[in-house]
């Protein structure tokens, strides 16, 4: 089987992407410190048999060679799945230094290091930039949620980023970003669940599975290119 790399593998998402992309290829799984989830994770039968490699890493603190690295050791992946990310919802008058280079260091500068330094020498595959509808709607596109300006600024990025790789590694390697809307998350309350429900079109959260669908569907088509893909009911 292939080799897929997926950060931020003990998500809410990327949890339910492991257990997905793990019935198709050998994964090399990312996590930054949740070790409990980790190892629950790797309980399931098809990760665990699949997982050849786990990372840990802070992108907040750099090193990202290294991490590459590490990847590396176990092959040159063919899908590249980067969906780690840190949200924020700090007001304008909290906002301070360490809070915009912590959050541009996670969400834009280290994937953008990474799909650079993998993307290289990759011979052929895709790399996908997964986000929240921030990366391509108003900022209130969530209701009850207000994300930070240097969130939304984190987000808006990997735009720019999806169109410029895509240009720069085709033939070889193809390049999208795809727009997550509300993905149901239990540790919500149920206020918010419920009007996160009520703003969705179809009425329907997001499935982890027609994620790893739509990523698949990516693959399979050749011209699909330096594109945000929107998978969010219509929001």
């Amino acid at each position: 089987m292939d080799l897929a790399l997926l950060t931020g593998a003990t998500g809410v998402l990327g949890r339910r992407l492991a257990r997905c992309l793990a019935r198709s290829y050998r994964l090399v799984l990312h996590y930054r410190g949740s070790e409990e989830v980790l190892e629950d994770l790797l309980k399931d039968p098809d990760v665990g048999r699949s997982t050849v490699k786990v990372v840990r890493w802070d992108f907040s603190k750099g090193g990202l060679d290294s991490f590459v690295s590490e990847v590396l050791s176990v092959g040159v992946p063919k899908l590249v799945v980067l969906s780690a990310s840190h949200y924020d919802s700090t007001p304008l008058t909290g906002i301070s230094e360490d809070l915009v280079d912590y959050l541009l260091k996670v969400n834009l500068a280290a994937p953008l290091y990474i799909a650079i330094k993998l993307g290289t020498v990759m011979n052929g595959g895709l790399i996908a930039f997964l986000a929240d509808m921030v990366a391509v709607e108003d900022r209130c596109v969530y209701v009850g949620l207000r994300p930070s300006l240097p969130y939304v600024a984190s987000r808006r990025g990997l735009t720019a980023i999806v169109k410029y790789l895509a240009r720069e590694l085709a033939p070889r390697v193809r390049v999208v970003g795809i727009a997550i809307g509300w993905v149901d998350n239990p540790r919500a309350s149920s206020r918010l669940r419920q009007r996160a429900l009520s703003s969705i079109p179809t009425g329907s959260f997001v499935e982890p599975e027609e994620v790893c669908r739509l990523i698949q569907v990516a693959i399979e088509l050749p011209n699909l290119n330096g594109v945000f893909l929107e998978l969010s009911g219509g929001l």
